[in-house]
């Protein structure tokens, strides 16, 4: 169900644009990827948190400190996020804008559900567009797996033989 909205909020929050200057591995030029900002919206959102938030603020109405849990633990996903983008090969090349200011090339959604409940069962929802659309959806475990995903979806559209090696001759 959650994956449902995810997809529907992430087609409508990511108007299509014209087509912008094609990004070619080489040419010296990075692809910039960023998270869709919007008014109370991180980039990652922890599901289980947003339901207790939820909860807490039927209970407490008016309670300022009732969304303070889930920021925190937001930043604790995106920490997560970062270091798994950091440390996967496949986003070598690839500039992650954390800075609100600047308006990335493309822009991405987590979801994540279980961080709180089933840390070892962990679900990372993620889907990114790019100036033409929707760019790239998947699910993974954890946050450097989804890292990686996002990055290789990502190449994949600029270049879809980014990664792939030359291969030896045999004489």
């Amino acid at each position: 169900m959650f994956i449902l909205l995810l997809t529907a909020a992430c087609t409508l929050s990511f108007p299509q644009q014209p087509p912008a200057t094609p990004i070619r591995a080489g040419t010296g030029t990075h692809p910039s990827l960023g998270f869709k900002r919007g008014k109370g919206v991180s980039g990652i959102l922890d599901e289980d948190a947003y339901q207790e938030e939820l909860e807490m603020a039927k209970r407490f109405p008016g309670d300022e400190t009732v969304s303070t849990g889930r920021a925190t633990r937001e930043a604790e996903l995106l920490r997560q996020f970062a270091e798994g983008f950091q440390s996967s090969q496949e986003c070598d090349g690839v500039s992650f804008d954390l800075k609100t200011d600047l308006k990335p090339q493309f822009t991405l959604a987590i979801v994540v559900s279980g961080y709180g409940k089933n840390p070892d069962d962990q679900t990372w929802t993620w889907a990114f567009s790019e100036p033409r659309g929707m760019g790239g959806f998947g699910i993974q475990s954890n946050a450097k797996l989804t890292a990686r995903d996002v990055c290789l979806t990502l190449w994949d559209n600029i270049d879809p033989n980014h990664f792939r090696k030359p291969r030896s001759k045999t004489q």
